[in-house]
Parts: structure tokens; C-alpha cells; sequence
């Protein structure tokens, strides 16, 4: 079971989603896997620092962000380079602030939803 399921993640990786079909392969995608990859190593890095504090959320933010950091940065490896320096810095960057992005949102809801009430 876990062969085929590994076999089909990684023959994602290589072809990229079905639903892409023949359309053009993006450009800065290694770059975003890049960038996402090493916030989530922050994160693993900000983990190992919160187990001196609270080991609950130590241990679920490190049970978390330990398989995807190892998954996306080997996604990325697989992933074909970029063409320009350009498409990858700012790949990178998004990728690096995507989850920042992401908790922001998540917040902000939870902000505007608390006050509701």
C-alpha cells in the first residue's frame, strides 16, 4: 500500500498535477519549493527552541513541519531548475512567504469573527 502511494506521490513531482494537462510547466516552481522548504525548516528550528517552553506545542509543530520540510525540499530537488535568476529569487521569495501569508489570513478571521459576537 504505502509503495503505491509513494510511487504516485513522486510520479506527481515528476509529471506535476493530471489536471495541468499540456499547458506550459511553471517557471518558478522550484524556486517556490525552495523558499517553502526553508520556512518550514525555520520552523522546524523554532520547534526545537519552543521544547525548553511547552513540549505540547513543541512536539506537534516539530511532528508537523519535520515531513513536510523533508518532503517539498525533495520535491524541489526533482523539481527542473529555473531558467532565470530572476524567476527564482522571486519563486523563492513567495514560497518563503506563503505560510506567513497563510496564518495571516487565518488570524484575521479569527479576529473578525471574535468581535462579531
Amino acid at each position: 500500500m504505502w509503495r503505491f502511494i509513494r510511487h504516485h506521490i513522486f510520479e506527481w513531482f515528476e509529471r506535476g498535477s493530471p489536471e495541468v494537462g499540456a499547458r506550459p510547466r511553471p517557471k518558478m516552481k522550484r524556486g517556490f519549493l525552495f523558499g517553502l522548504g526553508s520556512s518550514l525548516c525555520l520552523g522546524i528550528l523554532f520547534g526545537l527552541e519552543q521544547l525548553s517552553n511547552d513540549v505540547t506545542t513543541a512536539a506537534i509543530m516539530l511532528a508537523m513541519t519535520v515531513p513536510s520540510s523533508f518532503l517539498v525540499l525533495l520535491a524541489a530537488y526533482r523539481a527542473p531548475p529555473d531558467r532565470s535568476r530572476g524567476h527564482a529569487v522571486i519563486g523563492w521569495l513567495v514560497g518563503f512567504l506563503v505560510i506567513d501569508a497563510a496564518l495571516l489570513c487565518i488570524f484575521g478571521i479569527v479576529v473578525i469573527f471574535s468581535n462579531l459576537s
